[in-house]
């Protein structure tokens, strides 16, 4: 029987709108744990639906960097 053992990393994945608002101009940061960069923008993506901040505005982007 073989074990894979997945290994949780820290990301910083920024949320970046094509038209910002004047205090979006850096993005908006979340900082989550997850084992990979699409696992980490996955999450993101419906945190930022749930907290309304992708609702109605447009086209975004997500970025995840391990810190």
């Amino acid at each position: 029987m073989t074990v894979k053992i997945r290994v949780v990393k820290q990301y910083r994945v920024t949320l970046q709108f094509k038209e910002p608002a004047w205090d979006e101009q850096d993005g908006i940061p979340y900082e989550v744990y997850a084992v990979s960069k699409s696992e980490a923008i996955k999450y993101v993506r419906k945190k930022a639906y749930n907290d309304g901040h992708t609702i109605g505005r447009g086209r975004y982007s997500l970025k995840a960097v391990e810190i």
